[in-house]
């Protein structure tokens, strides 16, 4: 079997924060290397995609989320892994 080099590894997380916290929260997960913030609704919840070079990779990072100051809790929504 050949060896894959080249994937695309990536998950879309929700992670609530605490209520007034959120742009704390945004600015923490915005500095962690691979994470966009791509909205923040209205009942403090933020909508983030990982995109990093493997899967262990990125749930390392998901599950450094939770040592975040003021999240309260985070959850998968969608992860997809493919040769590009």
């Amino acid at each position: 079997m050949a060896e894959v080099s080249d994937r695309i590894d990536v998950c879309g997380v929700l992670v609530s924060a605490q209520k007034d916290k959120e742009q704390e929260v945004k600015d923490t997960l915005s500095a962690i290397d691979g994470v966009e913030v791509h909205h923040v609704t209205d009942n403090s919840r933020l909508i983030v995609t990982i995109e990093l070079d493997g899967r262990k990779q990125i749930m390392d990072t998901m599950s450094s989320f939770n040592d975040i100051p003021n999240v309260t809790s985070t959850v998968l929504t969608y992860q997809h892994s493919e040769e590009v």
